[in-house]
């Protein structure tokens, strides 16, 4: 029977990753603290716990030289006792960490059968009816869930026959999953209150060893400030969330809430998490004039890449001015055609040349993001990532293999052509994965043109810049001789 919700318990699960190279980090969980926030707002006890975070020294082997970092499954159901909530939600971000997340619903049922257990973020946004095999898993929240989770609630307060009709939601009805497809995003972002962030243990994720980039100071925390892209990359998934529509947080709403973290928690740097910072770029030049009409004296990341394709010299500057120290160019490839008819990114890249001449002109670091292994481009296009590299001079971009995640038009590329791997499993989703091969090229070839392409670059780096690479290649050796 449906029971009254007062108690809410949020978890952001634990996580697989290599022995050999952790790619994995703690960082703070925006979009439970949304979610907490609203849950507050209707007067709801409320608690965040980052499996990933408060176990992040508990390491368990796992096959292979795979170790699972994270709460053990008995700590989680200690906290599940001792909290005693009523519904339990956990933010299964990415596909290859599900298990961690279904893990917990399993944890939750045995604890007490009767608690209500909810999944939410892009894995289950993208695939809901997989998602709802699980007999221990009762709702999954599709897409953006602030309006959708405070509809569930009222719902299963009010009696769970009112679920049918919420917007973006999975459910059962007679012993058969239903499935409302996410048609309604929230055009008013202003409405959305601040992350809950006092649920989280904001200390502990300062001056951690690992982060999303690289810190330039210990006390760091994230934010985002728009949703949705309307642009059609072949590798995104990030629609089902976020929709294609773009949508923005006004740049009061925005700065009001960076000097709140500044005031209550000190923060020295901010990471714009935003898929599309830049897209508006009236807006954030509005932005960038706040913070430095108002003094905010905070350093600004970019990790997730801006909109190059929007971006102005003249937004470089003010973003600079603002704060901003490095600017990371999600380019994905260094060959014209290939990026406009292959990955469909509206980008060219003699803009990109121009922007990385600016960027150099005034100080400002630049990174750049490229892909390999995308059905339909070569292996000489795939190499032109690393020419192009050479000739903006930006020696040490990061490159990721093509990742055919669920939900992007390139998985159903590779599902209706079989180019997906013959080891293909949704547990081994992640950007060295080498999970696509084609006739024309595999996993042998990428991998080599991977080694290649690093040697290429290193060598003009050091023929550019002998000293700086000097030293960089002595900070290197040292790194790993003291590990």
């Amino acid at each position: 029977m449906p029971r009254q919700i007062t108690r809410c318990l949020l978890f952001s699960p634990p996580a697989f990753t290599s022995r050999k190279l952790l790619d994995i980090n703690p960082a703070p969980p925006l979009g439970l603290g949304y979610i907490a926030a609203v849950l507050e707002g209707m007067g709801k006890a409320v608690r965040i716990v980052d499996c990933l975070l408060e176990g992040w020294d508990e390491r368990i082997g796992m096959e292979g030289d795979q170790i699972r970092i994270g709460l053990s499954r008995e700590a989680i159901a200690g906290i599940i006792r001792e909290f005693k909530p009523d519904l339990v939600g956990v933010n299964s971000q990415f596909t290859r960490q599900y298990k961690n997340a279904h893990e917990i619903y399993a944890i939750t049922k045995s604890v007490d059968p009767s608690i209500i257990t909810v999944a939410g973020g892009a894995h289950p946004s993208v695939l809901p009816a997989f998602a709802m095999q699980d007999p221990n898993l009762d709702f999954v929240v599709i897409g953006e869930g602030e309006e959708t989770i405070r509809d569930l609630v009222q719902a299963i307060d009010g009696g769970a026959s009112g679920v049918a009709a919420i917007d973006g939601i999975a459910y059962r009805s007679e012993g058969e999953v239903r499935i409302n497809p996410k048609k309604r995003f929230i055009h008013d972002l202003d409405s959305i209150p601040f992350p809950a962030w006092h649920l989280m243990n904001v200390e502990k994720y300062f001056g951690l060893p690992l982060s999303h980039g690289k810190r330039h100071h210990a006390r760091f925390f994230s934010i985002i400030t728009s949703r949705g892209c309307p642009a059609r990359c072949v590798f995104c998934t990030a629609y089902n969330v976020w929709g294609r529509k773009y949508r923005a947080r006004s740049p009061a709403n925005v700065v009001q809430e960076m000097e709140a973290l500044k005031k209550t928690y000190g923060i020295e740097e901010l990471l714009i998490e935003d898929d599309n910072f830049t897209f508006d770029v009236t807006r954030a030049k509005d932005i960038c004039d706040r913070i430095i009409g108002q003094n905010l004296s905070i350093a600004f990341d970019t990790p997730n890449g801006v909109a190059a394709y929007r971006l102005t010299p003249d937004l470089i500057t003010r973003m600079q001015q603002a704060g901003f120290f490095k600017i990371n160019l999600a380019v994905e490839s260094g060959n014209q055609e290939a990026l406009l008819k292959v990955i469909k990114k509206p980008l060219r890249l003699d803009h990109v040349a121009q922007l990385i001449g600016h960027c150099r002109s005034i100080g400002m670091e630049v990174g750049l993001f490229f892909i390999i292994g995308i059905p339909g481009t070569t292996l000489g296009e795939m190499w032109d990532n690393y020419r192009f590299a050479r000739r903006v001079r930006v020696f040490d971009p990061f490159i990721s293999v093509a990742t055919p995640y669920p939900g992007s038009e390139l998985y159903d590329i590779c599902k209706e052509n079989a180019y997906l791997c013959e080891n293909f499993s949704l547990e081994n989703l992640y950007i060295r994965a080498y999970s696509i091969r084609t006739p024309a090229w595999g996993s042998v070839r990428l991998r080599i043109l991977m080694k290649s392409g690093y040697v290429y670059l290193k060598f003009f780096q050091a023929l550019d810049d002998p000293v700086g690479f000097l030293h960089l290649l002595k900070n290197h050796l040292q790194a790993k001789f003291s590990s």
